[in-house]
């Protein structure tokens, strides 16, 4: 093949997102490949990419830019029946949320002729599955890049240019460990937080009683439970210590409103209101 190559492996809610933000990038020519031949059709069918692969290892060896969207058990799987056909010279990344076993395997074991960098847009929906493929959701998001202990710099630099082309509004560089303890906080824990409102609510609501701070707070509890599941169980031990602090919080709250403490509740929520301002500016 001529020109820039550029593969994505799974076609899902963000592989396809990804594949319909990235054309015309760099000019390139998108490949996609996806385990369920019928959604790799329908991304063919919709313009998301360009030809989609028989294989995985097909949709690595040509590619100049591999690009593996789906579960972090997945994507090492599959990095490991790759690593023997990638492109000489070529960059190869993820969008997984959790990083550290990735980078374990890349850091460690992973001999290949790709340059490894991860990635990962914070960005997303409640429902997945190519059929809800939308690259408006990468616009204004944040993009992560996670760099390995050797990387080439210009390996960095395409992921920045990737991001900023598919809409970033900023885009950060961490280590493998900064990134997962961070996510811990503003992603992992949100999830636990919205799935443990709805693990149980009054029958007798309706959607009458709900308004944007119910909507807002449990809007991801409509969660993919395998895919969270494992994201949640590989990333234990980030997300303890900021599950030991929110369930302390909340016992703080339940024995001040038990004790009728309005001074603590009014410290309570006017220090929280100070620091999402200063959240607001980070």
């Amino acid at each position: 093949m001529s020109g820039y190559n550029v593969s994505i492996v799974g076609l899902g809610l963000m592989g396809g997102s990804l594949a319909f933000a990235l054309r015309g990038f760099r000019d390139c020519r998108i490949t996609g490949y996806d385990i369920d031949a019928g959604v790799a059709a329908a991304a063919l069918e919709r313009g998301a990419v360009d030809g989609v692969a028989e294989s995985l290892r097909q949709a690595a060896e040509d590619a100049d830019l591999t690009v593996f969207c789906s579960g972090p058990r997945t994507i090492l799987e599959n990095m490991r029946s790759c690593a023997g056909v990638f492109k000489e010279g070529s960059v190869v990344t993820d969008i997984c949320g959790i990083k550290h076993d990735i980078l374990a395997y890349v850091d460690g074991d992973m001999r290949s002729r790709a340059d490894y960098v991860g990635l990962h847009p914070m960005a997303g929906k409640e429902v997945g599955g190519f059929c809800n493929a939308d690259p408006a959701i990468f616009k204004g998001a944040g993009f992560i890049i996670v760099t390995p202990g050797k990387y080439r710099p210009e390996s960095v630099e395409l992921l920045r240019e990737l991001s900023e082309y598919a809409g970033a509004g900023r885009v950060v560089i961490n280590r493998a460990g900064e990134h997962d303890r961070l996510i811990a906080y503003t992603s992992d824990l949100m999830h636990i937080s919205a799935t443990a409102l709805c693990r149980g609510y009054p029958e007798d609501m309706t959607t009458a009683h709900t308004a944007g701070a119910f909507r807002d707070c449990t809007r991801i509890a409509d969660i993919d439970a395998a895919l969270w599941t494992e994201l949640l169980t590989k990333n234990a031990g980030n997300i303890a210590p900021f599950l030991d602090g929110y369930i302390s919080a909340l016992t703080d709250v339940r024995d001040a409103l038990a004790r009728n403490d309005q001074a603590f509740l009014y410290e309570f929520l006017d220090r929280a209101a100070q620091n999402k301002r200063k959240i607001k500016t980070l």
